[in-house]
């Protein structure tokens, strides 16, 4: 069946080559969902394993082909380079007003480190908000179609499908998780999708920085997924408490848990902590672009313990107090997240957020 929108040309996104320097890869493992029919215990078992042990996944056999993966890059690419900063200043997200990230969180917004502002930009779409077009900066407004389309697919074949295996490993009833996303009476979560870019730190921010671009934090939310790209940055702490890349696969989703379905777990899956750390030397010269989808649970859900007797048995109580709902915990992290004065330490710095420790990692 021929799709409902013509294809628009874009400027061609040149994906940055592989760096030919050495790293210390971590190990993820990876769920294949073309086995999604006829494996579907083999890959509960891996989400099972993965999730347990460092929150973490490769995604491939999704079904999303890859010349439509690159039209997401060549949207993020002109996201960035074809707005003014006059039209990224009208839609600059209100982040300390609101909680919210929808539009453009510009660069030195956060500090990194001893004064060292950040070198990020970003421009979010929110699932409930991207109509009308005229909301948008005019250059994107032509790719609107392309954001609507894309997040459907996402959530259709991979979201849907990866919390229907997390279902399995819960013991929950198939499709519990899913309609905390999408309800009988079309609720959905206000998912974004993100385009985000790095421009590198200058020499003496790096030293400053430890070459940290991006301090090692737990995702907000229910499920992300980010589109490999090729410039090497991210790096995840692994249980034995090391820091090491995550390898680019073209093609391959990679897939975490955030903080609230971590806490519905009762800790059991795990929140995955990870940073963005300058790039090797031979790709410095590159600003580092990627996509994602951040899913997120029907604003209202209480983050209260799963009814599952795994959980039960594993997890354990998260708040002692009042159990925030998705969308207070989502705005509360928003707002305090790189602003917030924090309780320094030698690893990482402490704040509090509804009586819970969150650290953000050097």
């Amino acid at each position: 069946m021929a799709e409902s929108n013509p294809v628009v040309e874009l400027p061609k996104w040149t994906a940055p080559p592989p760096s030919s320097h050495t790293f210390e890869w971590a190990d993820i493992l990876t769920v294949d969902l073309t086995l999604y029919d006829t494996a579907r215990d083999d890959l509960v078992k891996t989400v099972s394993k993965a999730l347990q042990r460092d929150g973490f996944f490769y995604v491939v056999g999704h079904g999303i082909p890859q010349d439509r993966l690159d039209r997401q890059f060549a949207i993020g690419q002109l996201t960035f380079d074809d707005v003014s900063r006059e039209e990224k200043e009208a839609h600059r997200a209100p982040i300390a007003e609101q909680g919210s990230f929808i539009g453009y969180k510009l660069q030195n917004y956060w500090e990194i480190k001893d004064g060292v502002r950040d070198r990020i930009e970003h421009y979010n779409f929110y699932l409930n908000h991207i109509d009308p077009v005229s909301r948008h900066p005019k250059p994107l407004q032509p790719y609107v179609d392309d954001v609507k389309a894309f997040l459907a697919e996402t959530r259709q074949k991979v979201l849907h499908r990866i919390l229907v295996l997390i279902d399995l490993v819960l013991g929950l009833p198939e499709g519990y998780l899913w309609e905390l996303h999408l309800d009988k009476e079309g609720r959905t979560g206000d998912d974004l999708l993100r385009y985000m870019i790095y421009d590198p730190l200058s020499s003496e921010e790096a030293v400053k920085t430890n070459n940290v671009m991006l301090n090692g934090h737990t995702d907000f939310n229910s499920i992300s997924t980010l589109v490999s790209q090729p410039v090497t940055a991210l790096q995840i702490l692994m249980p034995d408490g090391h820091w090491r890349y995550v390898k680019h696969r073209k093609g391959a989703l990679v897939i975490n848990i955030g903080d609230q379905l971590s806490f519905m777990t009762g800790g059991l899956l795990k929140g995955t902590i990870h940073r963005v750390v300058q790039p090797p030397p031979d790709q410095l010269q590159y600003r580092r672009l990627g996509v994602f989808h951040f899913a997120h649970f029907i604003n209202g859900t209480p983050l209260d313990l799963l009814p599952s007797k795994k959980v039960e048995r594993e997890g354990r109580k998260i708040f002692e107090g009042k159990v925030p709902t998705s969308d207070e915990w989502e705005s509360a992290r928003v707002k305090s997240y790189g602003t917030t004065a924090l309780i320094k330490g030698e690893h990482y710095d402490v704040e509090y957020i509804a009586g819970l420790q969150v650290r953000h990692w050097h």
